[in-house]
């Protein structure tokens, strides 16, 4: 199964997402192997990685893969090699204002397409004007495809009824893209995990001795959790074939 998170826009969760959708408990007792793959050149996720490395935190069944080239056919060639030895892949898509050939290439070659979008009318805007012509595009081309794009809501108030805000993008957002029923919610946990390499679970454990920020981690465990289980139902839906709703 191949994840990709998707935006064409900045800011918007996709790395955190990545990195612990790879390292949540969920995913690792459901899959053997687990690639988490970078195609930013800028590598971001790869400095995290190296630093994790270099601490020696214990991967488990996570690999890590950064590919860098912006030539269509090295890239695609590397995701088609890591896909063959991993039984799930996570991919973080680089935001791209121009050209859009790493988002392009996601879009067609994931079984699961998750669009991290804020309840915002810029990214309602960004979502219709980038990404949606994509999408179009490849359903067109590719009519299996449909079922297969996703938004997931982000940096919600972890207090909103979050029937409200799946109305919110049950409104806005087109047949072809559908909102999963459940939420990424804004948690100042989010900022501060990942210094020094850490992955959510492996900063529960360094801050266990503060009672309140182990409550505070333990509450994005949870939000990440349900996120993962909620995507191996829809994506195996779209996988198989069948039209999600």
């Amino acid at each position: 199964m191949i994840v990709g998170f998707v935006q064409t826009k900045g800011g918007t969760g996709k790395i955190t997402l990545a990195v612990n959708t790879a390292f949540s408990r969920y995913m690792n007792r459901r899959f053997a192997s687990i690639a988490l793959v970078e195609l930013d050149p800028q590598g971001t996720l790869k400095a995290w990685w190296d630093e994790r490395d270099e601490l020696g935190y214990d991967p488990g069944r996570v690999s890590f893969h950064h590919i860098s080239s912006t030539q269509k056919e090295v890239f695609q060639q590397g995701i088609k090699s890591i896909s063959a030895y991993n039984e799930l892949m996570i991919m973080d898509i680089p935001g791209e204002s121009t050209g859009k050939l790493h988002t392009r290439f996601a879009c067609a070659f994931c079984d699961l397409v998750v669009i991290p979008m804020r309840m915002s009318t810029n990214d309602e805007s960004a979502f219709m004007n980038n990404l949606y012509p994509i999408i179009k595009e490849i359903i067109r081309a590719v009519p299996e495809k449909q079922g297969q794009f996703h938004v997931l809501p982000v940096f919600t108030h972890p207090l909103q009824n979050w029937q409200n805000c799946f109305d919110y993008f049950q409104d806005i957002l087109p047949h072809q893209v559908a909102c999963l029923p459940v939420v990424f919610p804004a948690r100042s946990v989010y900022e501060n995990f990942n210094r020094r390499g850490l992955n959510l679970n492996e900063y529960a454990y360094m801050v266990q001795s503060n009672k309140k920020l182990t409550q505070q981690v333990e509450r994005a465990i949870d939000d990440v959790e349900k996120i993962c289980k909620t995507l191996i139902r829809v994506g195996k839906g779209a996988y198989d074939g069948d039209k999600i709703q």
